[in-house]
């Protein structure tokens, strides 16, 4: 059963969503500057400690688009390789600090992130130009027929218990920095600055 829970938490990941944030406005207005980490905020559920737990699942990864984007559509094998690209950033810097595991169980958190009022205008751009990196080229050949620019993005998500589904915490990554000489983000980017935050996080021993 704990296998199933674990394929089918892994299987959703890389959905659209219609509205602008993952996080409700009154959960935006909570957070605080993470003291350890600039560009992350979060909050904390009173009475719980996320960094108790030493294990983190990877659950799902979510895209909100901007009420403004120009663009709002995305192609289904575009959106999989970047929200596996998020997914690995993720487990990497869980691997450093934590332990990455597959299944939940005690001590495991397990974190959903979200891509969020992504902001995309309408322009032609060669593919490389955003291929998350670690990608092999026939991976990225999938979304050869891509002529989306990614002009602005944040990074929102939360905490949770894998065994109750009680909520940790929420975070809020707003502090997303563009490659040297580049004047636009890219998805390399938010999956650099989210696998940063969060080894910094854990760094600290105070998880998101």
């Amino acid at each position: 059963m704990k296998n199933l829970v674990a394929l089918m938490l892994l299987a959703f990941a890389g959905t659209l969503q219609a509205a602008e944030h993952f996080l409700e406005q009154g959960e935006i207005d909570k957070l605080q500057p993470h003291p350890d980490v600039p560009g992350l905020s979060r909050y904390i559920t009173p009475g719980k400690d996320p960094a108790a737990y030493g294990k983190l699942l990877v659950g799902s990864v979510t895209f909100y688009f901007a009420d403004d984007s120009k663009e709002k559509g995305m192609d289904a094998d575009e959106m999989k390789w970047i929200a596996d690209a998020m997914r690995s950033a993720l487990m990497a810097a869980a691997a450093e600090e934590a332990e990455a595991v597959l299944e939940p169980g005690p001590g495991v958190a397990l974190i959903n992130v979200a891509i969020t009022e992504i902001d995309m205008q309408n322009k032609k751009r060669g593919l490389l130009g955003y291929t998350p990196i670690g990608f092999v080229a026939t991976s990225a050949a999938n979304a050869s027929g891509s002529r989306i620019q990614l002009k602005d993005a944040k990074i929102e998500g939360e905490l949770v218990d894998s065994q109750s589904g009680e909520r940790l915490s929420v975070f809020r990554i707003d502090k997303i920095e563009s490659a040297e000489g580049e004047k636009e983000l890219s998805w390399t980017d938010l999956r650099t600055a989210t696998q940063s935050a969060l080894t910094k996080a854990l760094e600290a021993r105070a998880t998101p």
